[in-house]
């Protein structure tokens, strides 16, 4: 598995008798191969919070649908909160162009040829949940072909020339 740690913060709580320090980690994990997960831990240590958020990113693993094992299926629009993003296709060989946050998400999902732009709120941690949500709710050729009433290969022949 490869973990990527894309966020630690430490926050200091004041109280009366001092100051009580926590630290917050996000974590992504992927296999490379389509799945992947990421989870936020919070303790008082730095490698405590990211233990947690570890374990957490391995339990929250969920697979993504990718187009020839290397992009998405299509352009993606999608807002969360104040986060909006815009996640387009790319041909072979052009890489990952996006914030350093998703970036990170597309190589431990293995995604490798991605243009990717976010706009309003650039918060890491409301980035990171946004991309998971867009790139969940994606739609692929075989959910399109039911909505429509029409074959898978139709639709293949239609948006992707054929190619699967």
């Amino acid at each position: 598995l490869q973990k990527r740690i894309l966020l630690v913060r430490k926050v200091a709580r004041v109280t009366k008798g001092g100051k009580i320090r926590t630290t917050s980690a996000v974590v992504v994990v992927g296999n490379g191969n389509g799945v992947a997960g990421y989870g936020e831990g919070r303790a008082a240590d730095t490698n405590g919070a990211i233990t947690k958020a570890t374990a957490l990113a391995i339990k929250n693993m969920i697979p993504f649908p990718r187009f020839q094992h290397r992009t998405v299926f299509g352009d993606i629009v999608h807002q969360y909160q104040s986060v909006r993003l815009d996640i387009k296709t790319a041909p072979p060989g052009f890489g990952i162009v996006a914030n350093n946050n998703i970036h990170e998400i597309c190589q431990c999902i293995g995604i490798r040829d991605l243009a990717a732009k976010v706009r309003g709120s650039l918060n890491p941690l409301n980035v990171v949940k946004a991309t998971f949500e867009a790139l969940q709710l994606q739609r692929t050729p075989t959910e399109i072909a039911q909505a429509r009433g029409r074959k898978v290969v139709d639709i293949a022949n239609a948006y992707y020339g054929g190619k699967m």
